[in-house]
């Protein structure tokens, strides 16, 4: 199949399918929803870690997004950005969420990193984790929708709800602020 080699070669700049599908097919069978989310799955996984950088929390939220898409999907129009902007909106909003909840700022002691094997390398990477994970919200799911789930800027416009343009300023605005994260000394943009 097409789409399967797609999703396999982590091709994510289209849809897999179009939606809403053509006229006499239907709109909420189980086969076409399948075949719309099932390559999503991994992209939302990646990007709910990338919110809660918790494993079991980012499952149990693309979980929680994939019911609510399932019962919603009557209520996609097809809009701009298609169904793969959709659902990470819906897995983003799922996410926030959870964050809102009185429990999800209790420390867990699970949660303490492992020493690393490469000081240097290691310590870089934590620098730019930790620094990513002093950023604002909204900054965090634009540089993780943007670098590394590679969405075009309009995709990425649509999850989190701006225009093209808005996106492409706070996108600017927020790698300028990592950067002062990571270099204090560094000029502000």
């Amino acid at each position: 199949m097409i789409m399967k080699d797609q999703a396999a070669a982590g091709d994510l700049a289209i849809d897999p399918l179009p939606y809403p599908p053509p006229k006499g097919e239907g709109r909420h069978d189980r086969a076409t929803f399948d075949l719309l989310i099932t390559p999503l799955i991994e992209p939302a996984y990646r990007l709910a870690f990338a919110i809660l950088r918790q494993r079991e929390a980012a499952e149990d939220m693309v979980q929680e997004a994939t019911f609510k898409a399932w019962r919603r999907l009557a209520q996609f129009r097809g809009e701009r950005g298609g169904f793969r902007a959709w659902y990470l909106t819906i897995v983003a909003h799922e996410c926030r969420s959870l964050q809102r909840g009185r429990w999800w700022s209790v420390l867990r002691l699970g949660d303490l990193p492992r020493p690393p094997a490469h000081v240097d390398t290691a310590l870089n990477a934590s620098d730019l984790r930790q620094s990513i994970a002093r950023l604002a919200y909204w900054d965090r799911v634009l540089l993780y929708l943007f670098y590394w789930l590679d969405l075009p800027i309009d995709e990425v416009a649509v999850v989190i709800g701006v225009s093209g343009a808005a996106a492409k300023a706070r996108l600017y605005r927020a790698v300028g602020r990592l950067r002062l994260e990571l270099d204090p000394d560094q000029e502000k943009i």
